[in-house]
C-alpha cells in the first residue's frame, strides 16, 4: 500500500522489497535503516510490513524504549505475538536480574538453551510460512536483547525470515553499546542509510500538505531550511498552511533540535551562538577571534558530529547541518547577547578585512544589529557601499535590502539614495515599489528645491532615462514632468531634454496631443546639441512614439535605427534594447521576415547578457508570435506562458497585457476562442479607458467568437464616435483592422467602405498588434475581404491574390489557408504553390547560403556537408553510415555492425545466480569466523558484480560491443547542431527552417513544409 511511503523512499523500499523475496524463498536476511530522528524510518517499516501483509507474510513487530523496560522487551512483544507460550514471552523468572542473564548464573548453558529455544521457535514458525520481524528504535536496545539480535542474524541464512532493525546512528540519541554491535554486524547485514530529500521530493510533500502545488521557489525555501528532513519539511510545510507569510520554527521542531543543541559541551554551544549570529558559511578565522575559545576546531567537530553542523568548515568556512539549526540558536539569545555579538563580529571584520567592499554588506548587517551611539551611522555607510557593490555586479535584490539600511542613517544625501533606490527596485522587477519610492523622492526633492532630483524621479517613473517601459494616462508622471520642466534651467540640458521627450509620450491621448511632436523633435535637437547618448536614444524613442502612424514607417524606422547608433556609441544596453524593439515592430509591419528574425536575436544576445526580467520578456513574445505564424500553436502557447512567467518577475503590465495579446491571437488563428477568455478581453479593454481601439477590439472578438449581439453594442458606441476617434498612431492599423472584421460580420456596409477607404494606401502592409504580440495579417487580405463584402469582385480578386502571395513567400501558413480560402469563395482558385529556392553552397572554405531575401556565408564544418546530403534528398531517410562516408569516412559496409551484448542472456542469468550464492556463503564464513574464505568469497562476488554493472547501459538495457552505428549517430547529431547554430548566428531565419524541418537520429532526414529546391 503506497500510501505509507515517504517521497523519495522508493528506493529503499525496493531494498527491502528485494530482502524480502529471499527471505520468502527461503535465504533468510537482515537489514538496519539508519537516520536521524524524522527522516522516516517507521514509515519505511510500516510500508514494508504493508507489502508483506499483501504478499500473505506474518509481520511481528518489537519496540525497544528510552524508559526503564525489562530486559528482552522488544524481543518479547515479538514472541508473545507469534509463539505466546514461549519462555520469553511469558514473565521472566523472578532470579532473571537486572541484565536479563541472572537465570545463568546456576547454569552456564541457560543463556546458549534460552537462545537456541528463539531460534527453534523462529525455525518452526517461518517453516509454516515466512515472517518478518521489526525491531523499531535498537538505540534503546538493552544490552540482553543486542546479545540475543546477534544470534538471530547469524542463523538467518537457514529461516524464511526477513529482520529490519531501525536505529538512531547520532551522538547522544544511540549509546556506544548500540552503535558499537551496529557497526560490528556482518557484512551480509544490509545498511540502508536514510539522508534528506531532494528539492524536488520536498516540493511534493509541501504541495501534499498545502494542498497546491508548491512553487520552484518554495520548494528550495523549505528544503534548505529543513536540509530534506521529512518530519522538519512536514512540520514546517503545516506551520506554513496555518500562516502562509511566517518564518518562525515549528514548536515540534524547535523541541528536536533544543534538545540536541542542549546535549553539547557549553563551550560548544558559546562557540555555535556565534557561528549563529555570524550566519551560515560563517569565516572560521572570524568566529575564533570572536568567540576566544581554545580548541574551536575540536568544538567545532563536537557540533558535526551532533549533526549541528554539515561536517568540519570548507574552505574556511563554517556551514550548518540546515538553516533551521541557526534559527533555532538565534531564537534562544537573548536581545543583549546578540547585539553584543553582532557588535563583536563586526569590529573584528573591520579590523581584518582585506576587501571592505566584499566586506559591506557583512559589516552593514552586523553594524545594523548592534547596540551603541555609533553603530546607526556605521551600518549606514557601510550599507551604502554594499548597495552601490551590489548594484555594479547587477545584484539587484540584495542592493534593495542595502539601500533600505543605507537610509536610516543621518548623514546621507537622502535624494540621491532614494533614487539609487528606486532604480534597484525597478532592475529587480518591484516597479510598483520603484514607483512609489520616486514619488517620495520627488516630493522629498520638491520640499529641498532639487530641481534635478525632481526630475529624475520624474523620470523614474518611467523606468528611468532611456524609457523601457513608460506607464500612459499617469496623471502623476504628467506633473512632476511638468513641474521639473519648469524648475529646471532654460538652457541646453540633458536633463531638460530627457523631461522634454518623457512629456511628449505623457500627452499621448490627453487634450494636448498636438503638442506632442514639437516637444519630441525639440528633445532629439537638444539631446543631440548636449551629446548625451542615452538622453538623445530616449528622445529618439519619444520621437517615434509621436509619428507612430503607418504613413510614417520608414521616418520611424530611420528614427530608430539612429537611436540604435547612438547607443551603441554611447554602450548603453537599455537603450539598444529600446531601439531594437522599435526596429522590430516596424519590420513586422514591412513583412521583412528574416530582418524580424535576426533584430529578435540581436535583442535576445543584448537581454541574456543584462538578465533583467524588465527586458528578457520581449524575446518569448516575439517568438510566439513567429511560432503562432508558421501555425505551431504549441509553441505559440509555451512561449505565451514563458512571457507570463518572466513579467511577473518584472512586475511588467506591458508584459501582461502582450501576454493576452498572443492568448488571444493564438486562439483566434485556432480558430477556438475560450469562453472564460471573454473576461479576459473586458478586463483588457477596461484597462485601456474604453478607447476607441478598445471598443474595436471588443466589437471584433465577439464577431470571432459568434456572439455578435455582444458585439454590435461596442461597434454601435465606436462608430457613434466616428472613425476619426481611432487616433493616428502605433494602434490605428489595428484599430481598423478589428472595425472592418466587426463591420463584415454585423454587416454594415458604411463602417466596410469607410475602412477599406482609409486603409487602401497601406495594403502592402502588416497589421500588428501591440509591439508584436500579435501578427494580425497583411492590409490586403482585410481590403479583399471588405471588397468582398462590398460586391466589388475586380478589387477582391486583386488583393485576395496578393495576401495569398504574401502569406506564401512569409511562410505564414493559417493565413495562407483563410486567403485561399477566401478566395475560392469567389470563384477563383488559388493555384498552385511555387516551389521556394534556395542556395546551399560550397566555395572554397566557405559555404554560400540564400534562403528567401537574406543571404550568408558560413565556415566549412562536418555538419556542414551532412546538411548538404540531407538537403539534396528531401524526404529520403539517410543513413548516419553513409553520411560518415560523404564527409570522407569509411564506406557503410565496411564499418559493419555490433558484436553483440558484453553478456548473453545466459551468462548474466548465472552471473546473477552466483552472486545471491555468494551472499549466503559470505554470511556464513562470518558466522564460522573464516577469515580468509570471507575475502576470497568476497573478491569474486565484487568481480562479479563488476562485470554486471559493465554488461547493463541505461535504463536497464544490455550494453553491445562496436556498435558503429550508434557512434555515428551521436556525432552527426552533434554536427549538425553545431553547424545549425553557426547558421543562426549569421541567417537565422534558415537556422529556423531546418530546426524545424531537420530531424536527426541513425537515420537523418529533411522533411521541409513546403516543396524547396536548393542549389549547391
Amino acid at each position: 500500500m503506497e500510501r505509507r511511503v515517504m517521497v523519495g523512499r522508493a528506493r529503499p523500499l525496493a531494498e527491502l522489497d528485494s530482502l524480502l523475496a529471499a527471505a520468502i524463498d527461503g535465504r533468510g536476511r537482515s537489514a538496519v535503516v539508519l537516520g536521524e530522528p524524522g527522516m522516516g524510518k517507521t514509515t519505511l517499516a510500516e510500508a514494508l510490513a504493508d507489502r508483506a501483509g499483501e504478499a500473505g507474510v506474518t509481520v511481528a513487530w518489537g519496540w525497544c524504549s528510552a524508559t526503564e523496560m525489562p530486559p528482552f522487551w522488544p524481543w518479547r512483544t515479538i514472541l508473545r505475538e507469534l509463539v505466546p507460550d514461549h519462555r520469553l514471552a511469558a514473565e521472566q523468572p523472578a532470579d532473571a536480574g537486572a541484565d536479563g542473564l541472572g537465570l545463568l548464573r546456576g547454569d552456564a548453558g541457560a543463556r546458549a538453551r534460552l537462545f537456541v529455544s528463539v531460534i527453534d521457535a523462529l525455525q518452526k514458525v517461518s517453516g509454516e510460512g515466512p515472517i518478518v520481524l521489526v525491531l523499531e528504535d535498537l538505540q534503546w536496545a538493552d544490552s540482553a536483547s543486542l546479545l540475543l539480535l546477534r544470534t538471530v542474524i547469524d542463523a538467518l541464512p537457514g529461516l524464511r525470515v526477513l529482520l529490519v532493525a531501525t536505529c538512531r546512528d547520532e551522538p547522544f540519541e544511540s549509546s556506544d553499546e548500540v552503535l558499537a554491535v551496529v557497526r560490528d554486524l556482518p557484512t551480509a547485514v544490509q545498511r540502508i542509510r536514510l539522508d534528506g530529500l531532494e528539492v524536488d521530493e520536498v516540493a511534493a510533500v509541501v504541495t501534499r500538505v498545502l494542498g497546491e502545488t508548491a512553487t520552484d521557489e518554495l520548494a528550495t525555501m523549505v528544503h534548505s531550511r529543513t536540509g530534506g528532513n521529512p518530519f522538519f519539511v512536514r512540520e514546517v510545510s503545516r506551520l506554513l498552511a496555518a500562516r502562509p507569510a511566517t518564518t518562525a520554527v515549528p514548536d515540534g521542531v524547535r523541541e528536536v533540535l533544543a534538545r540536541r543543541i542542549a546535549r553539547v559541551s557549553q563551550d560548544c554551544q558559546q562557540i555555535l551562538e556565534v557561528v549563529a549570529v555570524a550566519g551560515d558559511g560563517a569565516d572560521l578565522s572570524l568566529v575564533t577571534a570572536v568567540a576566544d575559545r581554545p580548541a574551536v576546531l575540536e568544538l567545532l567537530e563536537e557540533a558535526a558530529a551532533a549533526r549541528l553542523l554539515a561536517g568540519p568548515p570548507v574552505d574556511g568556512r563554517i556551514w550548518f547541518a540546515h538553516a533551521l539549526v541557526r534559527e533555532v540558536l538565534d531564537a534562544s539569545l537573548g536581545t543583549a547577547r546578540r547585539a553584543a555579538l553582532h557588535r563583536a563580529l563586526a569590529e573584528q571584520l573591520e579590523a581584518t578585512a582585506t576587501d571592505e567592499n566584499a566586506a559591506a554588506g557583512e559589516l552593514a548587517r552586523h553594524w545594523s544589529a548592534a547596540f551603541g551611539p555609533d553603530a546607526s551611522e556605521r551600518a549606514s555607510e557601510w550599507a551604502l557601499r554594499a548597495a552601490r557593490a551590489a548594484r555594479s555586479r547587477m545584484g539587484y535584490e540584495q542592493a534593495v535590502d542595502a539601500y533600505r539600511i543605507a537610509l536610516r542613517g543621518k548623514d546621507i544625501e537622502r535624494t540621491k539614495v532614494m533614487l539609487e533606490l528606486g532604480e534597484v527596485q525597478m532592475y529587480a522587477g518591484d516597479l510598483e515599489g520603484a514607483r512609489q519610492t520616486f514619488a517620495e523622492t520627488a516630493e522629498l526633492a520638491r520640499r529641498n528645491g532639487r530641481a534635478s532630483h525632481l526630475a529624475m524621479a520624474a523620470l523614474g517613473l518611467g523606468t528611468g532615462l532611456g524609457g523601457f517601459e513608460v506607464p500612459l494616462y499617469d496623471e502623476l508622471q504628467t506633473e512632476l514632468l511638468e513641474e521639473a520642466l519648469a524648475s529646471l534651467p532654460e538652457r541646453d540640458g540633458g536633463l531638460r531634454a530627457a523631461v522634454m521627450g518623457r512629456l511628449s509620450l505623457a500627452y499621448a491621448a490627453t487634450e494636448r496631443e498636438g503638442e506632442r511632436v514639437e516637444l519630441a523633435r525639440s528633445a532629439v535637437e537638444m539631446a543631440g546639441r548636449v551629446g548625451h547618448p542615452c538622453v538623445e536614444s530616449g528622445a529618439l524613442a519619444a520621437y517615434c512614439d509621436t509619428i507612430a502612424g503607418p504613413s510614417h514607417d520608414d521616418e520611424r524606422f530611420a528614427a530608430a535605427t539612429r537611436m540604435l547608433a547612438v547607443a551603441e556609441r554611447g554602450h548603453d544596453s537599455p537603450c539598444q534594447l529600446l531601439a531594437r524593439r522599435l526596429r522590430v515592430v516596424a519590420l513586422m509591419e514591412r513583412g521583412d521576415w528574416p530582418a524580424v528574425d535576426a533584430e529578435i536575436e540581436a535583442f535576445a544576445r543584448t537581454s541574456d547578457r543584462l538578465m533583467l526580467p524588465l527586458y528578457a520578456w520581449c524575446v518569448p513574445l516575439w517568438r510566439g508570435a513567429r511560432a503562432l505564424m508558421s501555425g505551431d500553436f504549441g509553441s505559440a502557447e509555451r512561449c505565451a506562458d514563458e512571457v507570463a512567467a518572466i513579467g511577473r518577475r518584472a512586475g511588467s503590465a506591458n508584459a501582461a497585457l502582450m501576454v493576452f495579446t498572443l492568448r488571444m491571437w493564438t486562439y483566434r488563428t485556432r480558430g477556438a476562442l475560450p469562453a472564460s477568455f471573454g473576461a479576459e478581453a473586458d478586463a483588457v479593454a477596461e484597462s485601456m479607458r474604453e478607447s476607441a481601439v478598445a471598443l474595436g477590439m471588443r466589437a471584433s472578438y465577439f464577431t470571432a467568437a459568434g456572439e455578435l449581439d455582444k458585439s454590435r453594442p461596442f461597434f454601435d458606441q465606436l462608430m457613434g464616435r466616428g472613425l476619426d476617434a481611432i487616433p493616428d498612431d502605433c494602434e490605428w492599423l489595428e484599430g481598423m483592422w478589428h472595425v472592418g472584421d466587426a463591420a463584415i460580420a454585423l454587416a454594415h456596409a458604411d463602417a466596410a467602405a469607410d475602412v477599406a477607404r482609409r486603409l487602401a494606401p497601406y495594403e502592402d502592409l502588416w497589421v500588428i498588434d501591440g509591439i508584436g504580440g500579435g501578427v494580425m495579417g497583411v492590409t490586403a487580405h482585410l481590403l479583399g475581404r471588405l471588397s468582398v463584402f462590398l460586391g466589388r469582385t475586380d478589387d477582391a480578386r486583386r488583393l485576395l491574390t496578393s495576401a495569398v502571395d504574401a502569406y506564401r513567400g512569409s511562410g505564414a501558413k493559417p493565413w495562407l489557408v483563410k486567403a485561399e480560402q477566401d478566395l475560392a469563395a469567389i470563384g477563383v482558385p488559388a493555384g498552385p504553390a511555387t516551389s521556394l529556392e534556395g542556395v546551399f553552397r560550397k566555395d572554397g572554405r566557405t559555404w554560400h547560403l540564400r534562403w528567401r531575401d537574406g543571404e550568408a556565408t558560413v565556415p566549412d564544418s562536418k555538419g556542414m556537408h551532412d546538411l548538404s546530403v540531407v538537403l539534396a534528398r528531401p524526404g529520403q531517410p539517410v543513413h548516419v553510415l553513409d553520411l560518415v562516408a560523404a564527409g570522407g569516412g569509411p564506406p557503410r559496409a565496411a564499418a559493419g555492425g555490433d558484436t553483440g551484448p558484453l553478456l548473453d542472456g545466459t551468462a548474466r542469468s548465472a552471473y546473477k545466480r552466483r552472486v545471491t550464492e555468494l551472499e549466503t556463503d559470505i554470511a556464513e564464513a562470518e558466522r564460522d569466523g573464516a577469515a580468509q574464505l570471507v575475502g576470497t568469497l568476497t573478491d569474486e562476488r565484487d568481480f562479479l558484480v563488476r562485470e554486471l554493472a559493465a554488461a547493463y547501459g541505461l535504463g536497464g538495457r544490455a550494453r553491445t560491443t562496436g556498435d558503429q552505428s550508434e557512434r555515428a549517430r551521436k556525432a552527426v547529431a552533434m554536427r549538425i547542431a553545431t553547424a545549425i547554430k553557426a547558421i543562426r548566428e549569421v541567417h537565422p531565419a534558415l537556422a529556423r527552417h531546418l530546426e524545424l524541418a531537420v530531424s536527426t537520429g541513425r537515420f537523418c532526414v529533411y522533411r521541409p513544409e513546403e516543396a524547396v529546391t536548393w542549389h549547391s
